[in-house]
């Protein structure tokens, strides 16, 4: 198997870019033509070699169904940017068959399906369930120095490097003592250190970070595995365990069917961007404001807030103390949601025959009735997050159907 998800409609190809430019020349725009986006000169198809053993199975008459599937699939020359190159070059890294990629995963579905006597009619219900779980490695990929900005052997797709919190300063006179001399070096602190007046030093309810390195100096180090600074893995942003459910009953032309989802295990540092998660620590002059916001930022009078001393940008410019990632606000997607619930009931089929009607049935259904999920905002779908990094996806509706099938 290949992989036609390429960046480009001709990856092998070099082709120039073009446009307008805004020089005006006898009136018109002038054309203008762009050097080719640099290419592989080598590059080709990846190649892929899946295993897989499973069992399908049937037991108790068929009332018990079920399957399990274990599956290991190794890609080679995987497409992906080469190593990160020098700026002088130009150019970012060109597409190649760079990488090798190792995925173990599995699946398991299960389901009880029986009839039971209910008030002297049958009742025929099933619920079933269904399970899946995979991980992905980096076997292979040129980087000698093992620098966490490029995949490396060994580095597990999803991880989320971080920096470990240490609560607030709990006075202005804490933070003023802290490591002054080391605080305009602070990766986290630069944001807060260009700001002016008071505004320009650590105070109270500004987060803390643990030192973990001993260098005084809160940091990604040289940015590699074997020098990392103060950032450790912290989480990782593939989704585990996901999972459906599905259920049906039918008694005296009544009927139920329902279907949930929902993922396990999976986290998600919000970006600089997701306003509806940062409120005004993203961009101040936005005017739209999370309900119940004020009561999660620091103030003297709320010293466990969610959030730190309010200063604006923090979560949007490098060098602020939100824009790493962090423990502290890492978030959970793990939800469960009921996607459908439908019931309806049919009429018997001795009064349709008198109406003219082979069939007739009522129903109403339900889309996206509700979510249970720990994400600590209610603007930002789990569901969605995972797939944009600021959230700014137009969120499920929750929605209601009434209808009527008739059969003539």
């Amino acid at each position: 198997m290949g992989n036609q998800q390429t960046n480009s409609s001709y990856p092998a190809t070099e082709v120039m870019g073009n446009g307008q430019s805004n020089w005006l020349i006898d009136g018109n725009r002038a054309q203008f033509l762009s050097a080719p986006t640099p290419l592989s000169a080598d590059l080709t198809w990846e190649k892929t070699t899946s295993t897989n053993i499973g069992i399908d199975l049937g037991l108790f008459r068929n009332r018990l169904l079920g399957s399990f599937d274990v599956y290991r699939r190794a890609t080679k020359d995987m497409l992906n940017p080469g190593p990160t190159l020098a700026a002088v070059f130009g150019a970012a890294s060109p597409q190649q068959n760079a990488a090798d990629l190792l995925t173990k995963g599995f699946e398991i579905s299960l389901t009880w399906q029986q009839t039971n006597k209910v008030a002297g009619k049958d009742l025929s219900w099933s619920i079933g369930g269904v399970l899946s779980d995979y991980t992905s490695e980096i076997t292979r990929f040129n980087n000698p120095t093992f620098r966490l900005n490029d995949h490396y052997a060994g580095k597990q797709v999803g991880e989320i490097w971080g920096f470990i919190t240490d609560g607030y300063f709990v006075s202005d006179e804490e933070a003023s003592k802290w490591r002054q001399d080391k605080v305009a070096q602070s990766l986290v602190y630069r944001q807060i250190r260009g700001g002016s007046g008071e505004w320009n030093r650590l105070r109270a309810g500004d987060l803390k970070f643990q030192d973990l390195n001993g260098d005084s100096i809160i940091n990604n180090g040289n940015n590699t595995l074997g020098d990392p600074g103060d950032m450790r893995i912290i989480g990782n942003s593939l989704p585990r365990y996901s999972f459906g459910i599905t259920g049906s009953a039918a008694w005296n032309n009544f009927d139920l069917s329902f279907f949930f989802q929902g993922i396990g295990k999976q986290q998600w540092y919000p970006g600089n961007n997701a306003d509806k998660f940062w409120g005004p620590y993203s961009r101040a002059y936005y005017s739209f404001t999370p309900n119940g916001f004020l009561d999660k930022i620091w103030s003297p009078e709320n010293p466990n807030a969610y959030f730190p001393r309010l200063r604006s940008y923090e979560a949007l410019n490098d060098g602020g103390t939100l824009r790493q990632p962090t423990d502290k606000y890492l978030q959970d997607l793990a939800y469960i949601r009921l996607k459908n619930l439908s019931i309806g009931y049919t009429i018997p089929l001795s009064l349709m025959k008198r109406l003219g009607f082979s069939n007739c049935r009522f129903y109403v259904t339900g889309e996206n009735l509700f979510t249970l999920t720990k994400l600590e905002t209610d603007y930002i779908d789990p569901e969605q997050a995972g797939a944009e990094t600021n959230g700014r996806v137009y969120p499920f509706m929750k929605s209601y159907a009434f209808g009527l099938d008739l059969s003539f």
